[in-house]
């Protein structure tokens, strides 16, 4: 007739938990982790605050010398009165031997019949989580690693500018052009056209006058490098023209003709970039004349000579502004 009142009584028995480490046990088990050593082998929970608790447990572990560990629980009713005590040894030098021990003890303390029940089973493991789809295969990397570089685009650049021509003409010729280069993609080479015209020149010999007009077209490959602060390139090439006489003198025979013009040239330009998509470019370059046009008169003596003929070497300077895209 007492056991099953004791197990009625103990059945939902709920206490209190005191538990101290004392110097030396600080590896032992803490509070959290023994009451809920308890509530797993008692299969319930049953620990609550002093206030509501049916009994109160009390325990402190200690360090034994020279190893080895002992623990003191104690058991008290609601009025505080002692219902019972119970010490705890262990001879391994690990803490963790403690731990079965003094969680069994306390859920015999408080439920009589604890060490007959089995623990209560794991919870069920979560379900499986649904298989995430297969990756997409990595983008394929060409020969030699690396990411592929995307694809460069045509570049135009386009400027008008002022232009110098000496050697051609009598003197220094001042002139406008336009000036166009195209570079094709994945390649360090633009390909360039460009034309000038330039204002009438004039010449005196002996009394002989005449102005002389000029103009050329223009074509050239221009290797190049291009850096953060512009481009820089040297282009090679050939102009095609004609330079024409106007004989402002009457009775000297001056020659008044037209004739073809055919050079090879040689420059060194640079464009910078100012704001998108306006630049300044600028160039110089020497001009080696194939074809050097003549242009005679009657001197006073009676005998043709030079008014005017194309110099060996000639050069070209020019500066523009214009526009690149992309």
């Amino acid at each position: 007739m007492l056991a099953p009142a004791r197990a009625e009584a103990g059945e939902g028995r709920t206490s209190s938990l005191s538990w101290l480490r004392m110097p030396g046990a600080d590896a032992c088990i803490a509070t959290q982790a023994l009451a809920r050593a308890v509530e797993e082998r008692l299969g319930r929970r049953v620990f609550v605050s002093a206030a509501q608790a049916d009994v109160s447990v009390e325990g402190h572990i200690e360090k034994k010398s020279p190893a080895g560990w002992h623990a003191v629980l104690t058991i008290r009713d609601g009025q505080g009165a002692l219902l019972g005590t119970r010490d705890l040894d262990r001879p391994e030098a690990s803490c963790e031997a403690m731990n079965e021990p003094l969680a069994l003890v306390i859920a015999v303390m408080i439920d009589p019949e604890a060490a007959q029940r089995p623990a209560a089973p794991p919870p069920p493991p979560p379900p499986p989580a649904p298989e995430a789809p297969p990756a997409p295969p990595p983008p394929s990397i060409p020969e030699g690693g690396g990411e592929p570089k995307p694809r460069e685009p045509w570049r135009f650049e386009g400027q008008g500018v002022f232009t110098l021509a000496g050697g051609l003409a009598p003197v220094v010729a001042p002139g406008l052009g336009v000036d166009a280069i195209i570079v094709p993609p994945g390649f360090p080479v633009g390909l360039r056209g460009y034309g000038s015209i330039f204002l009438p020149t004039n010449t005196t010999r002996d009394g002989a006058a005449a102005s002389f007009d000029l103009l050329y077209v223009g074509s050239a490959i221009c290797p190049f490098i291009r850096g953060d602060l512009g481009t820089a390139m040297i282009c090679i090439g050939g102009q095609l023209g004609v330079i024409r006489s106007d004989p402002t003198t009457p009775s000297r025979g001056i020659d008044d003709k037209t004739l073809p013009l055919w050079n090879g040239v040689t420059e060194l330009r640079v464009s910078v970039p100012i704001l998108a998509p306006v630049s300044l470019t600028a160039g110089v370059g020497g001009v080696l004349p194939i074809v050097r046009p003549t242009f005679r008169y009657t001197a006073s003596n009676g005998q043709r000579e030079n008014l005017h003929k194309v110099s060996v070497f000639g050069f070209t300077a020019a500066v523009g502004a214009g526009f690149f895209f992309p």
